[in-house]
């Protein structure tokens, strides 16, 4: 029996090209691609990049908000054998520094809109030096971060001919770079076009940022089935009704999305007054949902499959459940069974299968390459033996859970510090370093909180700024989804028996407790 040849990204919409040319395969921005010209545009952009210098295994950015030219970028770096790298153009400039020196990233597509905040990041990533610029096709530019002489060694195989790049928040206070190969993605995508019954008939409202993992599914899972994405642009995301409207006007047949979007459609949107007719598939993932809205939708969106993912951007999803069309919010949810080929297993602290609580544990092809961290990936994962007795590679996700007789995994929270919003996994010690690093304060702790604000994320600090002061500071080097909720200032941080600061005392602080405020509310 010959071994399965992996798949790459590219491949999958070279595929359907061949087998549905006339297909609509990419539709934002008042644009409309056939499968036949996304992919020559595809074609003619790597050709491009290849003459340029690109060489397989380099490590590319894709700086620019969602548009068709974007997603040819990131098509067209793939095709031309390097690790696509997405970036963020609403992340401050010196936070996506950090990511293209971390990961080491040699070159930046980006797009004319978003030229100068491109050229801010790269001449910050390259200690004040500009970055040589060339423009490219369909209004791309490329911006040249390092010679080819400073290019990295080529990273091992199996992405030493290409691969993809999502950060994730960093204890540091440096973004983590999540390595992953054609085929981490790719068995995700296959899985999910197969699982959702998707067909060219099929369009994929895409609504999350190309730096979010869910968009794999955007993409890749649309493009194994020849369907359409169809990009929502990215002002509708804060307008829940504009985004009901979207997907009745798009016909939108399959959307993956995070809870909290969900909640906002139903609790502000009027998706109760007017379901969007064409929808068929409903997906979520990255949080939990509000039991008593999830029971909602199921009756309000009668028939339609309501599907719960799970997994870290290490894994992409991991996990699915289907959630029963009967189920009711008494009823606890679990995040389900581990998709094709992904083995998913509940560990104790001696690292041995527990029936009780234990460490999220996932092996299998999903399974990420390491973080980058300069040169070459770091790789976190552990060999561990499964209850089937069977040692596999595996990720400690750092959720804590437990799993039934039956292979069902339920969720029950972190076991580090770690807090999920708006689906975005982030690292308190992240923001944390980076409210320690502003001048005006002596320490600090940042905490989740509990009670009344749980899902909060606020920051304590020594110092004699206001809190409007030291939140307009975080806005120049943190993202806007890890902008603390509230700065609180306190003369002295609580503290353990063993003089350490206690973060549980300051989790349950209640607002009149917990030290002075401003009166005034501050929207983050």
């Amino acid at each position: 029996m010959t071994a399965r040849t992996p798949v790459r990204l590219d491949a999958l919409l070279a595929r359907s090209a061949r087998v549905h040319p006339g297909r609509t395969a990419l539709e934002g921005g008042g644009e409309s691609w056939m499968y036949a010209q996304l992919d020559s545009a595809v074609d003619a952009l790597a050709a491009r990049l290849t003459a340029d210098g690109v060489a397989p295994g380099d490590r590319v950015g894709v700086y620019a908000p969602k548009t068709p030219a974007t997603v040819i970028a990131l098509y067209a770096a793939l095709r031309a054998g390097a690790v696509v790298a997405p970036l963020d153009v609403a992340d401050p400039p010196e936070r996506t520094a950090r990511m293209i020196h971390n990961a080491g990233l040699s070159l930046l597509l980006t797009t004319d809109r978003a030229l100068a905040g491109a050229q801010r990041a790269a001449t910050r990533a390259r200690s004040g030096a500009p970055a040589d610029e060339a423009p490219l096709e369909h209004g791309l530019h490329r911006l040249r971060v390092l010679a080819p002489e400073e290019r990295p060694e080529p990273l091992p195989a199996p992405t030493d001919s290409g691969g993809y790049i999502l950060f994730t928040s960093g204890s540091t206070g440096w973004p983590k770079g999540v390595l992953l190969s054609h085929e981490n993605v790719a068995r995700y995508a296959l899985w999910a076009a197969g699982e959702f019954g998707l067909t060219p008939e099929d369009r994929i409202g895409s609504q999350a940022a190309l730096t979010f993992d869910l968009t794999t599914f955007d993409l890749f899972s649309a493009a194994a089935a020849g369907a359409c994405t169809v990009l929502m642009p990215d002002v509708l995301r804060a307008f829940p009704r504009d985004v009901v409207g979207w997907l009745t006007e798009q016909r939108i047949t399959a959307f993956m999305a995070v809870p909290s979007l969900y909640h906002n459609m139903l609790q502000q949107g009027g998706i109760a007054d007017a379901p969007p007719p064409s929808l068929r598939i409903a997906a979520f993932g990255g949080e939990a949902f509000a039991p008593e809205l999830l029971e909602r939708y199921l009756r309000l969106l009668d028939g339609v499959p309501f599907y719960n993912l799970y997994g870290p951007t290490e894994t992409n999803a991991c996990t699915y459940y289907r959630v029963p069309a009967d189920w009711t919010a008494d009823q606890e949810l679990p995040i389900g069974r581990g998709i094709g080929g992904v083995h998913i297993d509940v560990l104790d602290e001696d690292g041995r299968p527990t029936d009780g609580e234990g460490e999220i544990h996932i092996a299998g092809p999903v399974v990420f390459q390491g973080y980058l961290r300069g040169d070459a990936p770091e790789d976190p994962t552990v060999t561990v033996t499964f209850r089937d007795g069977v040692a596999r590679r595996a990720y400690a996700s750092g959720d804590l859970g437990r799993i039934t007789s039956d292979g069902r995994v339920f969720l029950r929270g972190r076991r580090d510090h770690q807090a999920k919003r708006r689906g975005h996994r982030i690292d308190l010690m992240d923001v944390e370093n980076a409210v320690l690093e502003l001048p005006q304060v002596a320490t600090a702790a940042v905490v989740a909180k509990d009670g009344p604000y749980s899902g909060q994320i606020w920051a304590y600090a020594q110092t004699d700024a206001t809190e409007r002061e030291v939140l307009a500071a975080l806005r120049d080097v943190l993202p806007k989804r890890m902008l603390p909720d509230r700065i609180v200032s306190l003369t002295n941080l609580p503290t353990t028996t063993s003089g350490k600061v206690d973060r549980r005392a300051l989790s349950a602080a209640a607002d009149d407790t917990a030290g002075p405020v401003l009166p005034e509310e501050i929207t983050v």
